[in-house]
């Protein structure tokens, strides 16, 4: 569950304070095909309830373009002698909307992103896992298409321009943004 609320609203752009909780609704002890347990790193949910806080700031540049910068901390807490660690999300993007009506529905956008990550080792038993957190930064290229005033849906795939995990981890090739966000 993500609030965001606008603090600032004027020429200059617009600022946005962020909060969030996550709640345990993923399953946290899913077996192999031979019935040992997943480790807790790789399960759908960690079982635990994590906090967020953060920045949103948006400007037009011009009628049509966009920039906007964001900024998120996720302090996840333990679950089972298990957590895992820590996330700082960053972001840049500048979006172009194709349509010439600002509130026109099915308004659509492409948009160009930065996104950075950074994940803390998890900690298991009070011990860090060396094998876990890191940094990368995805460059993403995708769409938006705003439904109606308040509905926009966008799709954002993206690859990793910089990578540097924390030992032996599987890399990631890619990864894909599905979003429908809904707001009053």
């Amino acid at each position: 569950v993500t609030v965001k609320w606008r603090v600032l609203r004027g020429a200059g752009g617009h600022l946005a304070l962020i909060s969030g909780v996550k709640l345990p609704t993923g399953k946290d002890d899913e077996t192999l095909s031979n019935g040992e347990e997943l480790e807790p790193s790789s399960q759908p949910g960690s079982g635990s309830v994590d906090y967020q806080a953060g920045l949103a700031y948006s400007r037009f540049l011009t009628p049509r373009v966009t920039f906007d910068a964001s900024g998120l901390y996720t302090i996840r807490t333990a679950h089972d002698r298990f957590e895992v660690g820590d996330r700082a999300d960053l972001g840049l993007a500048l979006a172009y909307r194709l349509s010439e009506e600002v509130r026109a529905h099915h308004n659509w956008s492409v948009i160009g992103e930065l996104n950075g990550v950074w994940l803390d080792e998890d900690v298991e038993d009070g011990s860090a896992n060396e094998n876990s957190g890191g940094e990368t930064v995805y460059l993403t290229l995708g769409v938006r298409d705003r439904i109606d005033a308040h509905t926009p849906l966008s799709l954002a795939p993206a690859v990793p321009i910089l990578q540097d995990v924390n030992g032996e981890q599987v890399e990631t090739d890619w990864r894909i943004g599905l979003a429908l966000t809904f707001s009053l």
